[in-house]
């Protein structure tokens, strides 16, 4: 799935209209699987163009902030250990800031599900 996403996402960020139409219908059917997340995970650390992991970054946030707390523990701990390695490794000052954006929304998500005793 990770190379087809990616071919997807390339896809996307043409310029021509039916192109980026067509790959925008079959995001929208992919972003439904729940193994979605590690495609895009995935992406968000190995796509060699900035724009495809600025834009899986963004489908990411999408999938996962109104489901944050069904996702299993393993696969939120993934997503917070590999937004936080992206923006360490990731050198383009755009993808910094998507990536802190991020990692921002998913910790209110995290102290909005944890429950402080009382």
């Amino acid at each position: 799935m990770a190379q087809s996403l990616e071919l997807l996402l390339l896809q996307f960020l043409m310029p021509d209209n039916e192109a980026r139409r067509q790959a925008e219908d079959q995001i929208k059917r992919l972003v439904r699987d729940p193994q979605v997340v590690p495609s895009l995970i995935h992406q968000i650390r190995t796509a060699k163009t900035p724009n495809v992991r600025q834009l899986s970054a963004v489908l990411l946030r999408k999938k996962i902030t109104g489901h944050w707390p069904k996702l299993p523990d393993e696969l939120r701990h993934l997503v917070k250990h590999y937004l936080i390695e992206s923006v360490i490794t990731d050198y383009r000052l755009s993808i910094h800031i998507v990536y802190g954006f991020h990692l921002l929304i998913f910790s209110c998500l995290m102290i909005s599900s944890f429950s402080f005793p009382s």
